[in-house]
């Protein structure tokens, strides 16, 4: 379980993705090269499922809440197509999300 912020400033739990798969991304906008690389494979192979992809939801955990507001994560996930949901929210939350 979790309850975090997305990019629209609105919050957010699993129970919001409920019926979907989620294929979930732990990063940071800041991060140079492996994120948005990672954020782009991402995208392809969702691209590439066609209308299969509508029973996945891709989601960018941001591990850096103090930058990683929800109007930077909104700038940073459009680059990723509309898919893409960025979520926000204390620094210790989302590290207990990635296992840290």
């Amino acid at each position: 379980p979790f309850s975090l912020v997305n990019q629209d400033g609105l919050r957010v739990t699993e129970k919001d993705f409920l019926g979907k798969y989620m294929l979930v991304f732990f990063g940071y906008t800041y991060c140079p090269d492996v994120c948005p690389t990672e954020l782009q494979v991402m995208t392809a192979a969702l691209d590439q499922l066609g209308p299969e992809a509508d029973r996945i939801q891709p989601v960018f955990v941001s591990i850096d809440p103090a930058r990683d507001t929800p109007d930077v994560l909104k700038a940073y996930v459009a680059n990723f197509g509309p898919r893409l949901v960025g979520l926000t929210g204390p620094q210790e939350r989302t590290l207990a999300l990635a296992g840290q």
